[in-house]
């Protein structure tokens, strides 16, 4: 039986954003009548919205995501995957893609060596990285060029690929909306009321507006260079940006009348999968984490990761009735997220406690979810001893 949606962006040109500390409370979230995230909201409307995606990034933070999005490994959480595991050879997206003809670049405007990024890097076997010396420093922030610059020069290099006639796989990472949240007055896109204004939420919500900002600025170059009709389009955050010690759930519940809880919606980042002419949208609300990005993905470009014999961790978020997803690092060891709870343990599963992800209310008999306890504990467990046994690059 062929999966659903399996080829439904066969031979496309795969463009992976992956957006710094992006929760995904701001997607579709209004103030006054200005939308946070318009772009987004667009995308989402047209595309695959996954809604329930959780963070699982350990050590690693931002690098772990980009790790993740790419091997469908777990994070072991006792080190960052690029320094402990960056020598190995992952089976990545990048080489299954190369095995079908694409080229495979990634794009992130800070130094290689940020966060051991220059092993990283060719361990998931990227044709070439484009780092801090390709960009033109606009000061945006302290990491310095921004995203605007990010997307300008990857344009380039992204037609000099489509001109020899190959189909590319690009990642970017954004930095522009990394804490502590200043954009320049000048590329401020978003209008805040006086309650907002300088704190950190709202420093927060003008630095999200301007990542949303500068995807809708790629989005009319690709338009603009023939490729959007070709290209596939998949975004999703890395990590949570409000920290709990610098803003309250209350003040956010108070001035943006959505409900907020200091676990469930901090650890909830969007997904969203964009194929052009497909119309109308699909809200996928199955749960689902970061190992399941790679998977899915796969599975609308074409490719059967059982033909490949590629071994994934997380799921296709569009093929699956039910899902169940682990965190540690962030949450003790067998911490999880199922269609319904956000569950953690105590000294084991019996004084744990869940978390409605719907409701955000907090759910008294989890009895019935242990086997996803059981289920969650084997399979970060096989994770890391199959992440120890890939071998080390020559």
């Amino acid at each position: 039986m062929t999966p659903n949606y399996f080829g439904a962006a066969k031979g496309k040109n795969l463009i992976v954003i992956q957006m710094e500390s992006f929760q995904n409370f701001p997607i579709n979230l209004k103030i006054g009548d200005q939308e946070v995230t318009p772009i987004l909201n667009g995308l989402a409307k047209e595309g695959f919205y996954f809604p329930y995606v959780f963070q699982q990034i350990g050590q690693g933070n931002t690098s772990d995501a980009e790790f993740m999005s790419n091997t469908s490994i777990y994070p072991t959480a006792a080190v960052a995957m690029s320094t402990g595991y960056g020598n190995r050879e992952l089976p990545s997206l990048p080489r299954l893609l190369q095995k079908h003809g694409y080229v495979a670049n990634t794009f992130h405007i800070n130094d290689v060596t940020f966060w051991d990024r220059n092993k990283l890097y060719p361990g998931l076997n990227f044709d070439k990285y484009y780092d801090k010396p390709y960009y033109n420093n606009d000061h945006f922030n302290d990491f310095g060029a921004s995203d605007e610059e990010m997307y300008r020069v990857g344009i380039e290099k992204l037609k000099e690929i489509q001109s020899e006639g190959k189909p590319f796989y690009a990642q970017f990472v954004t930095t522009s909306s990394h804490s502590p949240f200043v954009v320049p007055e000048d590329k401020k896109q978003i209008q805040l009321p006086q309650d907002m204004d300088g704190t950190n939420l709202g420093n927060y919500i003008t630095a999200i507006n301007y990542t949303d900002y500068a995807i809708g600025k790629l989005i009319d170059q690709l338009k603009e260079a023939g490729m959007w009709d070709d290209t596939m389009l998949v975004i999703y955050g890395d990590h949570f940006g409000v920290q709990p010690s610098d803003t309250s759930s209350s003040e956010i519940e108070q001035k943006l009348g959505i409900a907020y809880d200091d676990r469930v919606s901090r650890f909830n980042i969007p997904l969203i999968m964009h194929i052009p002419g497909q119309q109308p949208g699909i809200r996928a609300e199955r749960v689902g984490g970061q190992v399941d990005i790679m998977p899915t993905t796969a599975n609308l470009l074409g490719i059967s990761l059982k033909d490949e014999g590629f071994t994934a961790m997380g799921q296709d978020l569009l093929n699956i009735d039910r899902n169940v997803v682990g965190m540690r690092y962030y949450l003790p060891t067998g911490s999880f997220f199922n269609d319904d709870v956000m569950f953690v343990p105590g000294q084991g599963f019996e004084d744990g406690s869940a978390v409605s992800i719907k409701t955000l209310q907090p759910v008294a008999d989890f009895s019935k979810y242990r086997s996803d306890y059981d289920y969650i504990m084997k399979l970060m467990g096989l994770s890391d001893q199959y992440v120890k046994l890939l071998p080390k690059r020559g």
